[in-house]
């Protein structure tokens, strides 16, 4: 299995922002550098296996949250960071690119 280590970076972002956590804060409570942060949040860096858990253990989530779906060739793992970036929107926002989003799918269907 090839993991898409972007998703898994982009994940990690958003659950670090959704609760409130700078790099700075996340690198010092695990021990890590900022710029190791920053890699692995570009899905530069891979996270071995105890980093990771120590990274979810941090965030409050389960390894399975972060890595699920992550598999290059599964068609479906864009759906699911695509509800974890719209989530993590505010209302104003969501409302916003849903319409956005409705623009854009009506220019499409009309070409």
């Amino acid at each position: 299995m090839e993991l898409n280590y972007k998703v898994i970076g982009n994940r990690i972002q958003t659950r670090r922002k959704q609760k409130g956590y700078t790099q700075e804060q996340m690198a010092e409570a695990l021990d890590f550098s900022v710029g190791f942060i920053s890699q692995v949040e570009r899905g530069i860096t891979k996270l071995s296996l105890d980093s990771l858990a120590n990274v979810a253990e941090f965030l409050d989530c389960s390894i399975s949250s972060i890595v699920d779906d992550a598999n290059r060739r599964d068609s479906n793992f864009f759906q699911t960071d695509f509800n974890s970036l719209y989530e993590s929107l505010s209302f104003e926002d969501q409302r916003l690119f849903y319409y956005m989003l409705e623009v854009y799918t009506k220019a499409k269907m009309q070409h």
